[in-house]
C-alpha cells in the first residue's frame, strides 16, 4: 500500500468514528429530549428519581411544633401540658397559632429511675392517642454527654422524691443519705442544635434541682438560643454544688446573666412557678 493510500485510508476512518459518534449523541438527546422539537420525551425512571431526589434538597420543610420537658418526673408536667382533667397543677404552656399542644413533638428527660414505668405509661398512653411523645428515662441533663453520678431523694415520697439531684449537698440527698448512682448524662444544648431548627416552635421547661446554674450559662456557651422560643426555668438555690459565699454569688450571677443573654437573642424566659 502506498503512502497516499494509507493516508486516505487513516482519514475515512476518522471521519466513520467521528459520525457515528455524531449519530449516538443525536439519538440520546433525541430520546431525553425529542430531537429539535421542544416538548420533552418522559425521562427514563432513574433520570426522573433523580430529579424528583434534587427537588426535595430545595423544598422547605414543615416548622414543628416542639415540647421540651428536663425533669419530666412522673410525666406529670405533660399532662398539665395537655391539659388534662386531673392535672396537679394549671399552666399555659406557649404554643403557635398554628398547632393545638396535642400536635406538639414532646420530649421527656428524667433522671430518677424510680420515675421509669411512669415514663413508659404515658409514652403507651399517648401513642393511642396519636400524639408523639419520646422518652429520655433515667437520663441526667447536663452540659457533656457522658456519665454522671446522680443522688437519690428517697424520703419525699409525697412530693414525688423532688429533692433528687447531681448534687451531693442537696439536703433532701443528705436526709437520703444517698450513695449516689451513675446514669446517662446529655449535652442538652448540643442535643437541641441537633433535633431541632430555627424554623421550629420550642419550648423548653426546666426543673432540674440546682443544675440549672450550669446548663443555662451552657446554653448561651452553645448559642442555642437559634433554636429555642421559650425557657421556663425553675429555679433552685445557687448554694447547691456547695462553694463559700462568694462562689455562690458568682454561680447566681453567672446564671443570671447567662437568662439576659437568651433574651436579648430572642428567647422568651418569663418567671415560672410549677408550685409543684
Amino acid at each position: 500500500m502506498t503512502k497516499l493510500n494509507r493516508n486516505t485510508t487513516v482519514a475515512i476512518a476518522l471521519v466513520v468514528s467521528t459520525l457515528l459518534l455524531l449519530f449516538t449523541y443525536h439519538r440520546s438527546w433525541t430520546y431525553i429530549c425529542g430531537g429539535v422539537h421542544d416538548d420533552c420525551a418522559p425521562l427514563p425512571q432513574q433520570h426522573q428519581l433523580a430529579q424528583e431526589q434534587g427537588k426535595q434538597k430545595f423544598t422547605r420543610g414543615k416548622p414543628r411544633y416542639i415540647f421540651v420537658d428536663l425533669g419530666a418526673n412522673k410525666a406529670d408536667t405533660l399532662e398539665v401540658f395537655l391539659n388534662q382533667p386531673g392535672a396537679k397543677f394549671r399552666y399555659n404552656y406557649p404554643r403557635p397559632e398554628w398547632a393545638t399542644h396535642e400536635e406538639a413533638e414532646i420530649f421527656l428527660f428524667e433522671a430518677n429511675p424510680v420515675f421509669n414505668p411512669d415514663l413508659v405509661h404515658a409514652k403507651e398512653k399517648y401513642d393511642e392517642q396519636g400524639i408523639k411523645v419520646t422518652i429520655f428515662p433515667s437520663t441526667v441533663v447536663d452540659v457533656r454527654d457522658g456519665i454522671r453520678t446522680f443522688f437519690l431523694d428517697t424520703v419525699n415520697d409525697g412530693k414525688d422524691y423532688w429533692g433528687s439531684s447531681i448534687y451531693s449537698d442537696h439536703p433532701d440527698v443528705i436526709r437520703s443519705a444517698s450513695k449516689g448512682t451513675d446514669l446517662t448524662a446529655v449535652n442538652i444544648a448540643v442535643w437541641l442544635l441537633r433535633n431541632t431548627l430555627p424554623r421550629d416552635f420550642v419550648v423548653v421547661k426546666m426543673d432540674i434541682e440546682g443544675a440549672e446554674h450550669e446548663v443555662v450559662p451552657h446554653l448561651v456557651e452553645m448559642r442555642a438560643w437559634s433554636v429555642i422560643d421559650h425557657l421556663l426555668i425553675e429555679w433552685h438555690s445557687p448554694s447547691l454544688g456547695g462553694g463559700d459565699a462568694e462562689e455562690i454569688e458568682a454561680r447566681r450571677a453567672r446564671a443570671y446573666a447567662a437568662v439576659e443573654k437568651l433574651k436579648q437573642e430572642g428567647v422568651q424566659a418569663p418567671t415560672y412557678d410549677s408550685s409543684a
